[in-house]
């Protein structure tokens, strides 16, 4: 389950979350002190340019495509020769100098992909299930498993079939069976996705345009400081987190900054990180000012039908699952952002376009209604 959010830079804004939200020896506090950390103002009649609700042919055809997909068969085919692309399950032992370094059966490998070592796949290319064989791979000095980087091994391995997927033609057959008879025919399930299509375009659409008129404010706030500390600890806490994750794979950090980031150095990771935990701040410390001087802080009430709101989008039944992901602190936030947001699409003015002049000022065209 994922956490609602409003504004991100990248997906490792997912490691900054935790700043949306913290425990404070008061929530009252928490939004005082947060609020102090700039001078929001002009927050009234934002502009924005509405996002588009339509919906493309292409759109719906895509969710039959998607539909026909999910309900596919995989069988497996025993006597097709091995083609690039082909989903294969083999079983193999991996020797280094002779000595077993690693075993598995029923293991699927797509060949092309080279998942055992670069050349391994094209040594199956032309073979038939049931064949069994021998294949050498050499690991580079590079490698990312460092146990083996710069060592030559040996494969036995065996063939057992081709993973062949059967996507099924879109027939009132079809329909009847994956919905259970709830659908009958390819019209009324058409129909029915075409709905639910809209519904998650009119859904987008308001989050894109609430995630516009919030960033709009922030750009233009000045923000005089951070919560002391509070960026140094929480970047602090993050790279430790990923050193010990590390660990765990048996790699150093800069080995999994670059794997999993794109990172070839710490002190480059750590600037773009403390850029991505200070525009969550900000987010933060504008949602704070607006609730407290609109007095729009979440009351108890509003806070269990945000509650509620989060178990039906993630069709949840029971509302400890929410609670074991979220923290009252979580909750009281959350749904103070929500608050705030309603607060200011009331008064957002919807433009044709945003336009920059040369001196870097904003002119809008105003959309008649």
């Amino acid at each position: 389950m994922k956490k609602t959010k409003i504004i991100t830079i990248s997906t490792v804004m997912m490691l900054c979350m935790g700043l949306l939200t913290g425990c404070s020896k008061s929530a009252t506090g928490t939004f005082k002190r947060y609020a102090k950390c700039a001078d929001v103002k002009d927050y009234t009649g934002v502009e924005y340019v509405p996002e588009s609700r339509e919906l493309s042919q292409e759109d719906i055809d895509n969710a039959v495509e998607s539909f026909c997909k999910d309900n596919s068969e995989t069988v497996e085919d025993k006597t097709s020769t091995i083609a690039d692309g082909d989903k294969v399950n083999i079983d193999y032992v991996e020797k280094i100098s002779g000595a077993e370094h690693d075993s598995k059966t029923a293991y699927t490998i797509t060949i092309g992909e080279d998942t055992l070592g670069e050349g391994f796949d094209a040594n199956l290319i032309g073979e038939t299930p049931g064949t069994s064989k021998t294949i050498k791979v050499s690991y580079p000095d590079d490698y990312s498993d460092a146990e083996v980087a710069g060592m030559d091994a040996e494969f036995e391995v065996t063939v057992n079939y081709i993973s062949v997927t059967n996507v099924p033609e879109y027939t009132d057959e079809l329909v009847n069976k994956a919905t259970k008879g709830e659908f009958t025919t390819t019209d009324a399930y058409t129909e029915h996705l075409t709905e639910e299509l809209q519904n998650e375009k009119n859904d987008s659409a308001d989050e894109t345009e609430r995630t516009n008129v919030l960033k709009a404010i922030i750009d233009k706030t000045e923000f005089e400081k951070y919560p002391e500390n509070e960026v140094q600890e929480y970047v602090k806490a993050v790279i430790d987190n990923m050193a010990s994750a590390a660990g765990n794979y048996g790699i150093d950090l800069q080995t999994y900054l670059m794997y999993f980031y794109g990172y070839t150095n710490e002190p480059d990771f750590i600037a773009f990180l403390t850029e991505a935990v200070e525009s969550v701040m900000k987010e933060k410390i504008v949602v704070c000012s607006i609730a407290m001087k609109e007095d729009l802080l979440a009351t108890d009430e509003e806070i269990q039908a945000y509650k509620q709101e989060l178990m039906e989008k993630n069709e949840i039944e029971d509302e400890a699952e929410i609670n074991e992901n979220y923290s009252a602190e979580d909750l009281l936030f959350y749904a103070t952002e929500e608050k705030v947001l309603d607060y200011l699409m009331e008064s957002a003015v919807q433009v044709d376009s945003l336009e920059t002049t040369e001196e870097g000022e904003t002119t809008e065209n105003v959309s008649e209604e």
